[in-house]
């Protein structure tokens, strides 16, 4: 998929739910953008897409202050975790924890509750 064929995606879904979206890459087949929630928080993504799939992708979830609330990667480092390569830091970067959620559809899933 294409960074800008994504962005559209995502605006088209999420658009309605937060106050603005800031894409700071498009590149190809990477997307760097930031969603800035209503309550005053910030979402940072990334995600490389090839051939039609995901394959890296990260989303920060950060207050209004840039304090960590959750940051969901894949980033292939804690091979620990159950759901290796998946994983979320919670409240601080030491913080390791599972991750179910694998895509910014799930992340804002959570977000959004």
């Amino acid at each position: 998929m294409r960074a800008s064929e994504r962005l559209l995606e995502i605006e088209e879904k999420f658009g309605s739910a937060v106050d603005r979206i800031v894409a700071t890459e498009l590149d190809g087949a990477t997307l760097r953008l930031m969603l800035y929630l209503r309550d005053g928080s910030n979402l940072r993504v990334v995600e490389q897409w090839e051939t039609g799939q995901l394959r890296r992708y990260s989303y920060y979830w950060l207050t209004s202050g840039n304090e960590l609330k959750i940051g969901w990667d894949n980033a292939p480092h804690h091979r620990q975790q159950e759901t290796f390569p998946h994983h979320k830091h919670l409240g601080r970067q030491n913080n390791l924890q599972p991750s179910a959620e694998t895509c910014l559809e799930e992340v804002m899933e959570v977000i959004l509750q």
